[in-house]
């Protein structure tokens, strides 16, 4: 495969990039660098034949993806990491021809594990059914109206079970790393109904079950159906261990994806 890539720079409404005093995106950028490759507007009148990274899921984005998918280009997408060793995004996730790995979980060495410092939580039986929303932007992605996707689901659980539930809107990221975590949210959660929020994949790996509404990580390893939420599935230490390792390394630093070593993985099957 060749290294020639086109990298779409994000809309002005997916990253105040003025704000943060730069160009591009960095990651993007360190992406691109890595895979010799080169910023630049799409056109979908022109196109073209290299492949494509996109940040953001903007209209730019929206129409990029589109076309390589109508193509048979491949594309790929950079968005938060699925699992972080602190509260800093040290970690971004790419993934090649879609927003998230789908899957096949491929048997990976643990090295990845110990600088993540995750470690394997069992399941604890809490009370609480939490919702996590997806952005408005992410149902805008997929054709959603927010307001209803929310008011319909919450409808769907309530024909299930009697357990109160917990709406988490996202909240700024200063109270996501400090009072109010995914973490501390999920900490008396029977379980976390989502679309397709890296919120699914968050609570396996800390030992709660998940139903995702939408393929994305999680699918591997959760419920899909909310009729299903008196039948939940409860995935070993030895699944979720082999489910991290393989997650470990669908996401990378800036410098791993500046070096090539992010372009030298995704495309070590290719």
């Amino acid at each position: 495969m060749g290294k020639k890539v086109v990298a779409i720079a994000p809309d002005v409404g997916d990253f105040d990039l003025e704000r943060k005093g730069v160009e591009y995106d960095p990651y993007l950028e360190s992406f691109v660098i890595g895979c010799n490759g080169k910023l630049g507007e799409f056109n979908p009148k022109i196109g073209t034949t290299n492949p494509v990274v996109c940040r953001g899921i903007g209209g730019t984005s929206r129409k990029a993806i589109t076309y390589c998918k109508e193509n048979n280009i491949d594309f790929y997408t950079i968005d938060t990491g699925y699992m972080q060793p602190g509260t800093k995004k040290e970690y971004h996730r790419i993934t090649k021809n879609a927003m998230q790995n789908i899957g096949p979980c491929i048997p990976r060495d643990h090295d990845r594990l110990g600088l993540l410092k995750w470690r394997y939580r069992s399941h604890r039986l809490g009370s609480k059914i939490l919702l996590v929303p997806p952005s408005e932007k992410v149902m805008v992605f997929n054709g959603y109206d927010l307001n209803t996707w929310m008011q319909e689901t919450i409808k769907e659980i309530k024909k299930y079970t009697s357990k109160e539930i917990e709406v988490r809107l996202k909240p700024s990221r200063t109270e996501r790393n400090t009072t109010n975590s995914i973490y501390q949210a999920m900490e008396d959660a029977y379980c976390v109904v989502t679309y397709n929020s890296i919120a699914a994949t968050e609570a396996l790996l800390y030992g709660v079950p998940a139903i995702a509404l939408s393929q994305n990580s999680a699918t591997m390893f959760c419920n899909t159906e909310i009729s299903q939420i008196n039948d939940l599935y409860i995935p070993n230490s030895d699944d979720m261990t082999t489910f991290a390792a393989h997650l470990s390394y669908c996401q990378f630093t800036a410098k791993e994806m500046r070096t090539g070593v992010a372009w030298k993985i995704l495309n070590e099957s290719s």
